[in-house]
């Protein structure tokens, strides 16, 4: 596959204005302002062909579809811990820009210029094996040029999993912003909840970007590769699979 082009970092600094470092959750920071300039709004970060790796170990089990029953239920977890060699989804900053009450909808671009993205993936109890029925599924992230929509709901959205767990969103490759003196990697923000009281708080990042050695709030194992397709009237296109593992 083409590595998606990264803007330089000559190229974006002009692009941007210093952000202002916000605290995010749990005393974590992330940098960003309303309307923060993102860095050129190039395609996307470098990513390599092939399907999104799964949140937790051994995370690649189906299973009978369950909302939180026995093996795989949420409420065994908060008795007994995760399956031995399960490993629960690892959760990061909130950020400075959620908004509560996001709609429902499984396209949340309303417009938005930029390269498509489709995020998709399973929900899964702590065995790494139960999917996780009507687990909601709240994302968002900046547009293309680096900038979140404060004042609605553009790249914003919220899906409910189905009877196997599933999820997925069409969005656009976010942009750059700056964080500091430095770029964040580019990153779809995560709030995932269950019924049964499991919550988690999280960002997808993407395999391949050069800002992911500088930031400071990136882990390793929230970093996925990016499977690139043709669109229609032949537009480069990407999909990324995460799948998040709730304990």
């Amino acid at each position: 596959m083409t590595t998606p082009k990264i803007v330089t970092r000559r190229a974006a600094l002009g692009a941007f204005a210093t952000s202002v470092v916000a605290v995010g959750c749990g005393g974590a920071q992330e940098a960003g302002s309303k309307g923060a300039g993102g860095g050129g709004g190039s395609a996307g970060a470098g990513g390599s062909a092939g399907a999104g790796g799964s949140a937790g170990a051994g995370a690649g089990g189906s299973g009978g579809a369950s909302s939180g029953g026995a093996g795989g239920g949420l409420a065994e977890c908060k008795l007994t811990g995760p399956t031995p060699g399960c490993k629960v989804t690892d959760d990061n900053i909130l950020g400075p820009f959620y908004k509560a009450d996001a709609p429902f909808r499984t396209d949340i671009t309303e417009g938005s210029v930029g390269t498509v993205l489709r995020v998709k993936g399973k929900i899964y109890g702590c065995d790494c094996e139960t999917p996780l029925a009507d687990a909601v599924v709240d994302i968002w992230q900046a547009d293309d040029s680096g900038a979140y929509d404060n004042t609605g709901f553009v790249l914003r959205g919220r899906v409910k999993t189905d009877a196997e767990g599933r999820y997925e969103v069409r969005t656009i490759m976010p942009g750059l912003y700056l964080n500091g003196s430095t770029y964040r990697p580019r990153h779809v923000h995560y709030k995932v909840s269950h019924p049964d009281g499991a919550a988690l708080t999280t960002q997808l990042y993407f395999e391949g970007d050069p800002w992911i050695p500088t930031d400071a709030f990136v882990k390793a194992s929230l970093v996925r590769p990016l499977s690139e397709s043709v669109g229609a009237g032949g537009a480069k296109e990407y999909d990324v699979s995460f799948d998040v593992v709730l304990g």
